[in-house]
């Protein structure tokens, strides 16, 4: 995978490790934003524990596709928030890949 992000980087005697990423839905950075989200990384798997949201109730279908991709790039196996689990198909990593169960806006849960 050539889009892959590490998740561990060597400076000096230090190894620093990924665990934590701060995402932050807004054109452009420093400027107010809509939403703001967590995601936590445990292993492969990544959790969306937290999301506020300023003009909704919950994650859009672009905005679960978006932390697919982030997931992907991670090289993560699979993403879980509210109810809803995605296993990830890491040989199509450019793609976005679809739940294995169908999610959609109404489908997830509000997580804050």
């Amino acid at each position: 995978m050539t889009n892959a992000i590490s998740r561990y980087v060597r400076m000096d005697n230090w190894i620093f490790e990924i665990k934590m990423v701060r995402a932050l839905k807004v054109d452009s950075y420093g400027k107010p934003y809509e939403a703001i989200a967590q995601l936590n990384i445990n292993g492969d798997f990544g959790y969306l524990d937290g999301a506020l949201h300023a003009h909704q109730d919950s994650f859009s279908q672009e905005d679960i596709e978006t932390f697919i991709k982030i997931s992907k790039a991670l090289n993560l196996q699979s993403l879980k928030f509210g109810e809803q689990s995605i296993a990830l198909d890491l040989e199509t990593a450019g793609e976005v890949s679809k739940a294995k169960e169908p999610v959609t806006p109404g489908s997830v849960k509000k997580i804050a």
